[in-house]
């Protein structure tokens, strides 16, 4: 065990090289699910795929990694951090490890629950929100559009809540690897035979749950907001099957955009400066799904 941490020299390797670790997997990640989606598609994509993958990309490589360099701030380091501290709701000694480890996966990836709930229900937290739900098409490129101020603002949140938390690095640097590929799982357009999607949505959330979400119709939007696992939207009623069209015939996106190519990297950072009252009003917390 390491001094004033509680975590053995095995996980102290793996949180030692937490970076590169998370590099290679995103990289797999990506590598795996774009050829499956390539070969085995789930839905035809109705819009030009090459121009989306680079806005879609560029937007991430563009603006969240450079302010992820810049800020030198990560869950693991924040964990790190507070190991010491005497506050922390996690930092309890007299706890075994592993059921502080599965509290704050658990905690953490509820506050994703929480957190993704919220920018659907609070409209200026939509405005910025809307430009992950403005892909005409879902596919494993939409797990990389984000605007900058969403980032910014959910990368805070989630070190707030470890500061406070203070869990073992080793949960935390878990779940941001697990929470990596399934950011890219949950978003590709592959086909998964009815049976196996019905076993694993009862301990992570599928693609096809996602995609319902990704929906243009308002109600379904307002539904699966789950991140890693998809029991807190059964737990609090916002979970639903399928979409009501199918998946084949549902529509991607939102209407009142009518995009046929996707948007810019100039177009998505301007989208929550733009005057959209009647989408406001849509997305009033008066009007979410609960």
């Amino acid at each position: 065990m390491l001094p004033g941490h509680g975590i053995s020299y095995s996980s102290s390797f793996w949180i030692d090289h937490s970076n590169g670790v998370k590099a290679g997997l995103l990289l797999a990640a990506f590598f795996i699910f774009a050829v499956w989606e390539t070969f085995q598609p789930r839905k035809d994509l109705t819009t030009p795929t090459g121009r989306r993958w680079a806005n879609n990309v560029a937007i991430n490589l563009l603006f969240t990694t450079p302010f992820a360099v810049l800020i030198r701030l990560s869950g693991v380091v924040v964990a790190l951090a507070v190991a010491g501290s005497p506050f922390g709701l996690l930092n309890r000694p007299a706890l075994p490890l592993w059921i502080r480890c599965l509290a704050a996966v658990l905690a953490l990836d509820l506050l994703r629950y929480g957190q993704h709930y919220l920018y659907h229900a609070i409209a200026p937290l939509w405005r910025i929100h809307q430009v992950h739900h403005a892909d005409p098409d879902f596919d494993w490129s939409t797990s990389f559009l984000f605007h900058p101020a969403e980032f910014l603002l959910s990368q805070c949140t989630y070190l707030l809540a470890i500061a406070i938390l203070a869990p073992p690095a080793i949960a935390v640097l878990a779940l941001e690897v697990i929470v990596i590929g399934q950011n890219i799982f949950v978003h590709a357009n592959v086909g998964l035979p009815l049976w196996i999607d019905r076993a694993l949505r009862r301990v992570i959330v599928t693609p096809d749950m996602h995609r319902v979400h990704h929906s243009d119709e308002f109600a379904e939007q307002n539904a699966n907001f789950g991140d890693v696992f998809p029991w807190w939207d059964r737990i609090f009623g916002t979970y639903v099957a399928q979409p009501a069209a199918g998946h084949e015939s549902m529509g991607i996106g939102l209407r009142e955009l009518s995009l046929d190519k996707g948007l810019n990297v100039w177009q998505m950072l301007r989208l929550p400066l733009r005057p959209t009252g009647s989408l406001e009003e849509s997305q009033s917390p008066d009007h979410v799904h609960s």
